[in-house]
């Protein structure tokens, strides 16, 4: 069986150029000292590119597909807010010139679609029925939203099932993700959740329940999401914590299918 792997490049990109990233210091002619920031793009690419050969010895694989964000992200249309706590960060200064020259040389694939973060579209190839099999290679937690695949991190291999990933998004549902910005659920933490999540009936009017409970303790959890309802704001952090499956995929529109009680 072929195995393809589905690589965050977005990650392994931006931690292998950072490393070559290094401050040189000199003395212009006014005697004032000038610092400047340089990388070896050559060095950072071979590292980068051992990465990937590593990946592909480790897991066996045959073909590796370099997955990158597009320049624009819908969850922002969902929420402009969302990453607004990362607006300061910046790619390091060899970052976009290796995507440009990995893309022409065509030793792997390397593929973006525009309004999509790597994550959703790794999502989406991933759970798309075929006889390939492919593994993600993500540290990225909220990959195990994704139901029955196979996922490399820290250092072993994660296996999702449909039940355990409605569980896990769910989880991210009630506990928000502070690394994008997103709270969610006023008042609910790791042990709360699980136990909300364990409840007979429905889940997801566990957990609007959980939610109507937590913004009338702390309705100022409406003003700092900018929604209405507490039905608005799980709703919200639903769809923010949903990586994108095949079936949330419009592939004629080019364009998400968000996440719905309906849809879903």
């Amino acid at each position: 069986m072929t195995t393809q792997l589905l690589i965050d490049a977005d990650y392994v990109l931006f931690r292998d150029t950072s490393t070559h990233e290094h401050v040189s210091s000199f003395e212009n002619e006014a005697g004032d000292v000038v610092d400047i920031l340089h990388c070896c793009r050559r060095s950072a690419k071979e590292t980068f590119l051992k990465s990937v050969e590593g990946y592909m010895t480790k897991l066996f694989a045959t073909e590796a597909v370099l997955v990158f964000s597009g320049s624009k992200n819908f969850r922002y249309d969902v929420w402009p807010l969302y990453k607004a706590n990362r607006a300061s960060s910046r790619k390091p200064i060899s970052y976009w010139e290796i995507v440009r020259e990995l893309r022409e040389e065509g030793t792997f694939r390397v593929v973006s679609e525009d309004c999509l973060e790597g994550d959703d579209y790794i999502g989406i190839l991933a759970t798309r029925p075929s006889p390939t099999r492919r593994i993600i290679v993500s540290e990225d937690k909220d990959m195990q939203t994704l139901p029955n695949v196979e996922i490399w991190r820290q250092g072993g291999l994660v296996e999702t099932t449909e039940e355990s990933a409605d569980r896990f998004w769910r989880y991210q549902t009630l506990m928000g993700d502070s690394t994008d910005g997103y709270k969610g659920c006023p008042g609910v933490g790791p042990k709360s959740a699980d136990a909300i999540l364990d409840r007979p009936g429905d889940p997801w009017e566990n957990i609007l329940d959980a939610y109507r409970k937590g913004c009338a303790k702390k309705p100022q959890a409406l003003t700092d999401a900018q929604v209405d309802t507490p039905e608005d704001l799980a709703l919200l952090n639903a769809q923010l914590a949903r990586i994108l499956r095949f079936g949330d995929w419009d592939s004629k529109a080019r364009a998400p299918i968000l996440w719905t009680p309906e849809f879903g």
